[in-house]
């Protein structure tokens, strides 16, 4: 009798975790998920952007110009005497002309890779909608779990039972690393002006190749996580295991999202000539 006492007591906790996962994880993944042009004129972006202040970065960044100046003038000197060769003149003050430029506009510059990754989302939204017949958002995969009645009724020690703690603890999983996600994004747009005075010097463009990956990686996370959250959403039959087995896949490789690109981008190299 206690053994059933406990487990009723397991059910019930499964059950409430679910139901508020439910309530809010979804909706709040839909929210955070998708990112573009926008996220510049919400909090706490819209402060930062808007304030004066802002020059503050952009004049750190150009005093970073003058310090590159400084050690390519010491370079120059050093090689009267060692014969080394060193950088064109004329291709370092073109290179510092298209990096300032570049550092004066990084916030506009930023703008507009955000909304166009926000069309080409929009755009694979409208093509996946129109192939499976509903939107591929969280909230369309959450009433889709909710629509299997044998689902939502099972006992944690069953294979649905374990399926759905499974579901609802990795829900909180993607939940933490898009909420990590979101802020970094934020982060790499606050710091876009550092990143763009990098190239002036062939020692620090590496630094913007990072920049570049990590800007690419986060943004392209959202059309991904679209025709991952397809899959499920294409399945007629959702009352068979096959079903689960796919929908507690697809929840894991949207977790492990990040990681797998990040691992695909490794394997690019941005040319240097």
């Amino acid at each position: 009798m206690q053994g059933q006492d406990i487990l009723n007591n397991l059910n019930l906790v499964s059950e409430k975790l679910f139901k508020s996962i439910e309530g809010q994880a979804y909706k709040i993944l839909d929210d955070i998920v998708y990112i573009d042009d926008k996220i510049l004129k919400k909090e706490p972006l819209d402060l930062f952007l808007n304030n004066d202040k802002i020059q503050v970065f952009n004049t750190l960044a150009r005093s970073l110009i003058m310090i590159y100046i400084i050690y390519y003038i010491v370079t120059q000197l050093i090689s009267i005497y060692n014969g080394e060769s060193v950088e064109n003149v004329y291709i370092f003050i073109i290179k510092l002309l298209i990096t300032s430029l570049l550092v004066n506009n990084s916030y506009f510059i930023c703008e507009t890779l955000l909304n166009i990754f926000g069309l080409v989302t929009n755009c694979m939204d409208q093509i996946l909608e129109s192939m499976i017949g509903i939107k591929p958002s969280f909230e369309n995969l959450k009433e889709t779990i909710l629509s299997i009645d044998e689902f939502m009724k099972s006992d944690l020690l069953s294979v649905d039972g374990i399926i759905k703690s499974a579901v609802s603890f990795s829900m909180i999983s993607v939940l933490i690393n898009f909420s990590v996600r979101y802020v970094k994004i934020i982060f790499l747009i606050i710091i876009s002006p550092f990143s763009f005075c990098m190239l002036a010097s062939d020692l620090t463009n590496e630094i913007f190749n990072s920049w570049v990956k990590q800007f690419i990686i986060n943004m392209s996370s959202q059309v991904f996580v679209k025709l991952i959250i397809s899959i499920p959403l294409m399945y007629k039959s959702k009352d068979t295991l096959m079903f689960k087995i796919v929908l507690i896949g697809t929840i894991y490789i949207i977790y492990r999202l990040n990681d797998l690109s990040t691992l695909l981008m490794q394997n690019i190299k941005i040319s240097k000539r």
